[in-house]
């Protein structure tokens, strides 16, 4: 939408007013069979030079302020260099008041269309809007590039970028959801999260649930410690199902009561079942417990006394 000042000059682009005041001899006119006029005036407040094509109208005007019209009325206007073409508009700068600059004002009815075979340069000292009402499409044959102090993208619809790689580096990257909304990220690769300072660390934090799910195999190696701090309880619960295949498992039927579902081994140090209020529970519903020391002897201790039943 053109703003008023621009509207102004568009309008004066259309005016050619034929009702000029004529005083011979101040003002002359020649003409020929077909209709062409030259026009001089002289006369005070309308001093003006008109050529004008007879055949279709087409003018080129000069007025009395200096303002200069060249007016196609029917086919084209063409210009023509061997060499330059150079244009320059305007003299004035107002950076307190925009709408005071002088300005070059392009109105296009139709379409444009620019073929540059050479390079292209563009630089604008303030500030530049762009707006477009329909599609925007950009087609880049090799390298863009978008240099900047500062940006970002406001999309109020759908933002897709397809890539066939994206690689993104910075020093602090942040990335917020507004509450209520949806982070997905899908893939039928391989999604890789990897730290690689020393000094560094991976957190995830939710102030909600968390929930890990994997239909193969799900493993945690640490080469240091690994500590939990539960401020609940820890339920686990183990089918015991024979799982084969890699990446992903197929069940293939329940293990035997002699096959461990759950095991852990200690290859150094010792075992620490430790419950500070309440009572442990060690049961074996259907088949058999067993209580090994490989070491001299087995100690069990209790303040009350051991029941064996």
């Amino acid at each position: 939408m053109a703003d008023d000042k621009t509207k102004a000059a568009l309008k004066k682009l259309k005016e050619d007013d034929p009702s000029e005041k004529r005083v011979y001899p101040y003002s002359r006119i020649s003409s020929t069979a077909v209709g062409h006029v030259i026009e001089r005036s002289d006369v005070e407040g309308v001093e003006v030079i008109n050529i004008r094509h007879g055949l279709t109208g087409a003018y080129v005007k000069i007025f009395p302020d200096g303002t200069i019209h060249v007016h196609s009325t029917t086919k084209d206007v063409n210009v023509f260099a061997q060499e330059n073409v150079n244009i320059k508009c305007g003299s004035k700068i107002d950076k307190e008041n925009p709408d005071l600059n002088h300005r070059l004002n392009i109105n296009v009815a139709g379409d444009i269309r620019m073929d540059v075979e050479g390079d292209m340069h563009c630089h604008v000292r303030g500030d530049r809007y762009d707006k477009v009402d329909g599609t925007y499409q950009l087609t880049v044959g090799d390298k863009y590039n978008t240099i900047m102090a500062e940006g970002g993208i406001k999309c109020s619809g759908t933002y897709i970028m397809d890539v066939h790689k994206s690689v993104t580096k910075g020093t602090n990257i942040a990335r917020e959801l507004k509450e209520g909304g949806i982070m997905r990220d899908s893939f039928a690769g391989t999604y890789i999260i990897e730290q690689t300072s020393t000094g560094g660390s991976l957190k995830i934090s939710s102030q909600g649930d968390m929930e890990l799910y994997a239909l193969g195999h799900m493993r945690v190696d640490t080469m240091s410690n690994l500590e939990y701090t539960v401020g609940g309880y820890v339920d686990y619960t183990v089918t015991g199902m024979r799982v084969t295949g890699t990446p992903t498992g197929v069940p293939q039927g329940p293990l035997s009561p002699v096959e461990a579902s759950f095991s852990i081994t200690l290859l150094n140090g010792a075992y620490d079942n430790y419950v500070m209020l309440g009572n442990s529970y060690s049961t074996a519903q259907l088949g058999v417990m067993q209580l090994f020391a490989g070491g001299p002897y087995l100690d069990v201790d209790c303040l009350t006394g051991v029941y064996l039943n």
